[in-house]
């Protein structure tokens, strides 16, 4: 089974789509930002993360930075009042889909993923930038495909639990493939022969423990794994300690990699590294120890995710090779500065 449209090789099940399609066009991305100003990443870097690093102090809001092995990080994005929260590459190094917070819709006095998030077409090279999708949705996780004609997407439209969407890459066509007013859909990753989703499962409309499934369509799903033991509510997220999230499948398309909440122990959760096949059975632990982790990017040069380190107070962007275990550290971080969500610059699934 395949996912379809005149414009993609990812083809969902027509009757699925017959089903659920909710066509919603978005606004072209074509509009000047007013806040915002941007940069092309340098020519030796390789990743692309979110961070505080510009600040002379840590703790200010997120911006996408570019960085490479043994190259000063390179800043490409200025948001008054805004907070970068991940950025998704295209086929090429000039242009992403960034999830942004604008506004503590929440009310909370910070700007997180439990605003509402705002999914934006950002062209670094032309300096503009607009939105993927109508004002008042909000925006979990973002994927594009390996074609670069389309995007997959776990998105709201009102506030309602999350569901797996599609979209054309010039903001139109947006098309609901799977949901359910029960279960929350969260992280979705394309598989390199675009022809299923991965993605993050919570069975409630709010705290859950989360599993990786995947699918693509409302009649063909799979539950990936079942996550550890349970325990407490991380603070200021939807997941309980056992959750497994942020999943990211390997080139060929066998096994996927995630993390799993281990603990509370510390700011925003202890978290391992682990991979499994597809087809489910026991997952294999790479990286572990009581730190925090970021969801994980797999491509042919490894998989990169970021992690604090203890010693330095800092955070690392840490390379492993999923067959030997060979770790690098990539980019290190000062102490108290934050560095999340990276993702390779020609990362799309495989490449």
């Amino acid at each position: 089974m395949t996912f379809i449209s005149s414009s993609r090789a990812l083809i969902f099940s027509a009757v699925a789509t017959a089903l659920l399609a909710a066509c919603t066009a978005g606004v072209a991305p074509t509009v000047t930002p007013s806040l915002s100003t941007t940069a092309i990443p340098a020519a030796s870097d390789t990743v692309f993360v979110v961070s505080d690093a510009w600040s002379p102090r840590p703790g200010a809001a997120l911006e996408l930075f570019s960085i490479g092995s043994g190259s000063q990080p390179t800043r490409l994005t200025t948001c008054t009042g805004c907070q970068t929260l991940s950025a998704t590459p295209s086929l090429d190094r000039n242009r992403v889909a960034a999830r942004r917070v604008t506004a503590d819709t929440n009310r909370d006095g910070r700007f997180d993923e439990l605003d509402r998030v705002s999914l934006l077409l950002v062209n670094l090279a032309r300096q503009i930038e607009g939105p993927f999708l109508p004002e008042g949705w909000t925006t979990n996780g973002v994927d594009w495909s390996a074609d670069g004609t389309f995007l997959v997407h776990t998105s709201s439209p009102d506030g309602s639990p999350e569901g797996l969407y599609t979209i054309d890459a010039n903001a139109t066509n947006n098309q609901l493939i799977i949901s359910d007013p029960g279960v929350r859909l969260r992280g979705a990753r394309l598989s390199p022969a675009m022809n299923r989703a991965a993605y993050e499962r919570i069975a409630s409309t709010g705290v859950g423990k989360s599993e990786i499934w995947i699918g693509n369509s409302q009649v063909n799903q799979a539950r990936v794994t079942e996550g550890g033991p349970t325990g407490d509510q991380l603070p200021n997220s939807l997941y309980l300690v056992g959750s497994d999230a942020g999943p990211d499948y390997s080139p060929d398309g066998a096994n996927l990699a995630f993390r799993r909440l281990t603990s509370t122990a510390i700011s925003a959760g202890t978290w391992d590294i682990l991979i499994v096949p597809i087809t489910g059975g026991a997952p294999r632990v790479i990286a572990s120890g009581p730190q925090f982790r970021s969801d994980p990017d797999w491509s042919k040069d490894g998989i990169v995710f970021s992690e604090s380190n203890p010693a330095t107070g800092g955070m690392d962007v840490v390379v492993i090779d999923p067959t030997t275990g060979a770790r690098k550290v990539l980019q290190s971080f000062a102490s108290g500065y934050r560095v999340v969500a990276p993702r390779w610059i020609a990362g799309i699934t495989g490449g």
